[in-house]
């Protein structure tokens, strides 16, 4: 499970605004997998998937308040595991998340809602252990 940022910045009648805020989320995300079999100790796969993507430490750039709310969304997911004997191995994926979420924002007083198209790119290793 990891953590990564976003800039949110306006579009069509905001747009002059540029960055409204920068976001903090953590997404975690939950797979189906396909394992390809028969290559040795490299064993590699891919995924799709959903995620609950749960957003704070909202900060403001040019918008007086921001609020990002937590959202479903899809995931893309190509990884390999590397076995170095029969039960330990390491880990390398990269998912690709597609969110959408809805946002409210006051700038100068008024208060306007928008939705946000944030696509980031999650890159994870570790070490896997088979039994």
């Amino acid at each position: 499970l990891g953590t990564t940022y976003a800039n949110i910045a306006g579009q069509g009648t905001i747009g002059g605004l540029g960055n409204i805020g920068k976001v903090w989320l953590l997404p975690p995300t939950l797979t189906l997998q396909y394992h390809f079999t028969d290559l040795g100790a490299f064993k590699p796969y891919v995924g799709a998937g959903v995620n609950y993507t749960i957003f704070y430490n909202q900060d403001t750039g040019s918008a007086d308040a921001l609020k990002v709310k937590n959202t479903f969304g899809t995931a893309l997911q190509v990884g390999f595991d590397y076995m170095v004997d029969q039960h330990w191995g390491l880990n390398f994926d990269v998912k690709k998340l597609f969110l959408k979420p809805d946002f409210d924002v006051t700038v100068t007083g008024a208060k306007l809602t928008g939705k946000a198209e944030l696509d980031p790119w999650l890159i994870g290793a570790g070490v896997t252990y088979r039994f």
